[in-house]
């Protein structure tokens, strides 16, 4: 499996950026590789915000052709849908 090297490893590449946790409280998987997207227009480069909805609208066009194997995840991609959308359409 691969892992997400540290800054030290790979200081101009993929390096971890970020601590993920739960809001629950829950455990998150120990051996499981996360991959933050940011989606609102705050960052400093543009390229980056279009490359993170870009990836973003890949996960909702997969969930929506997934169907009803993905049931539970299609209230989810409707509503990253909508947040897309009103990004483009209000800014941020």
């Amino acid at each position: 499996m691969s892992k997400i090297p540290t800054i030290e490893e790979n200081p101009a590449g993929l390096h971890q950026r970020y601590t993920v946790s739960k809001n629950s409280g829950e455990e998150t998987d120990p051996h499981a590789t996360y991959f933050v997207l940011r989606l609102d227009g705050g960052g400093r480069n543009m390229h980056h915000t279009r490359a993170c909805r870009a990836a973003a609208e890949a996960y909702v066009a997969h969930i929506k052709r997934a169907g009803l194997a993905a049931e539970t995840l299609q209230p989810v991609a409707d509503d990253l849908a909508k947040m897309l959308k009103d990004y483009e359409h209000f800014g941020g």
